[in-house]
């Protein structure tokens, strides 16, 4: 409301003081030509300062970031992660056979009171999936990792 006010004064004003100097100038300027020709540029210029002018209005947008796709959640997108890194990697690295060791441990104790050290867990994990978990990493191909995943499951 403040603003249209001072627009509507510096119009008038510029209307008055452009009118007396084409008087004195002795053009014989014709009023009512002269306010509209000042109200379309006033306009003009209220247009281009409301457009360009003030970077304090206008909208604040904030981006979304994703971790992960909607609707999954953080450890299932986490073992989904390890699992392409695996498959898409050149040379494989300890994570997945890390994460199969943890879940091995947390089955273990969890169903059997056993750790991975002890003899008994070697006899329910089997020979295969124990070199797995101790020697050093290599690639595994998905129905190794499908294998697995189940052998410790059924534990």
């Amino acid at each position: 409301m403040i603003r249209r006010r001072w627009r509507a004064f510096w119009a008038v004003l510029a209307a008055v003081v452009l009118y007396v100097v084409l008087l004195v100038l002795d053009f014989e300027p014709d009023p009512l030509r002269l306010s509209l020709l000042v109200l379309v540029c006033l306009a003009a210029a209220a247009l281009f300062l409301d457009a360009f002018g003030g970077a304090e209005e206008g909208w604040k947008v904030e981006p979304v970031v994703w971790t992960s796709q909607p609707g999954l959640d953080h450890g299932f997108a986490s073992y989904l992660r390890v699992l392409e890194g695996h498959l898409t990697v050149d040379v494989p690295d300890g994570i997945l056979r890390d994460r199969l060791a943890r879940l091995a441990k947390l089955q273990l104790g969890q169903r059997h009171g056993l750790t991975l050290a002890d003899t008994r867990a070697d006899e329910l994990l089997g020979p295969e999936l124990i070199a797995v978990l101790t020697e050093p990493p290599r690639r595994l191909s998905r129905a190794e990792i499908d294998r697995y995943v189940r052998r410790i499951e059924e534990l």
